[in-house]
């Protein structure tokens, strides 16, 4: 069996509870998905490829280093084809307004939390260029991890039909995570395409990665996520 990113961060005795007690079965895609892409911004991905995260993180504290622009060239083949099938594609905008009030209690968890790194409208928290959105898609703006929370996104979803979500972005154990559980939690069909998640700890986007694989996602080889949307008839308008 091909080694997955998390075998490394497991105990032989892990290994063995997640075969007797039968997590990872795949959950397997639905007809109708949408591709949905989670806080692709220069504040997490930087400004450009090839920046170190230790110099990154000086000026964005959301810093997620090359393995953020690693997965935009992950990202792109998937958005191409959505496009090409007219699939509905989402984005997030995580941004704050000037005084950072509707951050709420999250300023309190980071020491650097009050830095205006994510004010909206400015170019840190813009999508990054090759991933830029369409007029025909949808920008859901959030505040708080999970996209669903305080959002039209459900309301988007059930007016299109949508029956699978195919999540791309970051971080893998946040924004990533908790969108994911509350679209397993309304009873989606969860895909996340490996190589397109991200995160700045290795531990973290591991772990979250083979948690969410368990229980609430395929997390599955983006060539094989292409694979089935080529297969699709073009969505209707």
């Amino acid at each position: 069996m091909t080694e997955r990113v998390w075998d490394k961060f497991l105990t032989e005795h892990d290994k063995e509870i997640y075969q007797l007690a039968g997590y990872g079965k795949r959950g397997g895609f639905g007809k109708r998905p949408a591709l949905f892409i989670i806080d692709v911004q220069y504040n997490f991905c930087g400004d450009e490829p090839g920046e170190s995260q230790i110099e990154g993180v000086k000026k964005y504290r959301t810093h997620c280093g090359p393995a953020g622009w690693e997965a935009v060239n992950r990202i792109e083949p998937l958005l191409k084809m959505a496009r090409e099938k007219n699939l509905p594609v989402f984005y997030t905008q995580s941004e704050r307004r000037p005084d950072m009030l509707d951050s709420g209690v999250q300023i309190g968890k980071n020491h650097r939390g009050g830095e205006k790194t994510s004010t909206e409208g400015s170019h840190a928290t813009q999508t990054v260029a090759p991933l830029a959105p369409q007029p025909q898609d949808i920008l859901i703006g959030k505040r708080k991890p999970s996209a669903f929370f305080g959002t039209l996104f459900m309301s988007h979803l059930n007016f299109l039909d949508v029956d699978t979500l195919i999540m791309t972005g970051c971080t893998t154990s946040g924004c990533l995570r908790a969108t994911t559980v509350d679209a397993y939690s309304y009873n989606f069909k969860v895909i996340i395409p490996e190589e397109t998640a991200f995160d700045r700890f290795e531990a973290s986007h591991a772990i979250n990665l083979f948690d969410m694989n368990c229980k609430y996602a395929d997390v599955i080889p983006t060539t094989e996520v292409l694979d089935y949307m080529k297969g699709l008839p073009r969505r209707e308008a």
